[in-house]
């Protein structure tokens, strides 16, 4: 199964001393393999994910974009020009149900990279399967020092949550 860029969302969200903010995830791919039946997952045998850092872009609550600025200090943070990508590779099955999945897997965010239990919902979709939840990660768990700006007068807090919905579509 192969990840559907255009059907698929991801937002990673956070707080700052100013006001909450958010960005939107605009270029992932990925790839998964396993046993599906009658719409179930019922293994994994490999599940890779990948998310272009140059392609993270802030935005307001409504979705509209923010500020091109606050988009390079994120890629400044994540050291966009080293580390072009976020990605998640997958390590061992903990548990499949018709409607959710427990998964661990290595994140790399920056250079770095840590082990994470993922646990999502599974939605039976049309030629595929949607998996959607949320992660809390913390940005020096991953040696990011939040972002601050004028001058250090507003910081960005260290945790971050990351939502999707990543829509995986069978290839024929």
């Amino acid at each position: 199964m192969v990840l559907s860029g255009k059907d698929s969302r991801m937002i990673i969200s956070g707080t700052s001393s100013l006001h909450p903010w958010q960005c939107k995830v605009e270029q992932m791919s990925g790839q998964l393999h396993g046993e599906i039946s009658n719409g179930s997952l019922k293994n994994i045998t490999s599940f890779v994910f990948s998310a272009g850092v140059l392609f993270i872009r802030s935005i307001k609550e409504n979705g509209e974009y923010y500020d091109k600025n606050m988009d390079k200090n994120i890629y400044k943070a994540l050291d966009a020009t080293k580390h072009p990508n976020i990605t998640f590779t997958f390590q061992r099955l903990f548990s499949a149900k018709p409607s959710e999945i427990q998964i661990a897997g290595n994140v790399r965010i920056a250079g770095t990279t840590k082990e994470i239990v993922l646990q999502a919902k599974l939605v039976p979709a049309s030629n595929g399967l949607v998996f959607e939840g949320s992660i809390p990660l913390t940005m020096k768990d991953y040696n990011i020092d939040p972002p601050t700006a004028l001058f250090g007068t507003i910081k960005t807090g260290n945790e971050v949550t990351i939502e999707y919905r990543m829509v995986f579509l069978a290839v024929n």
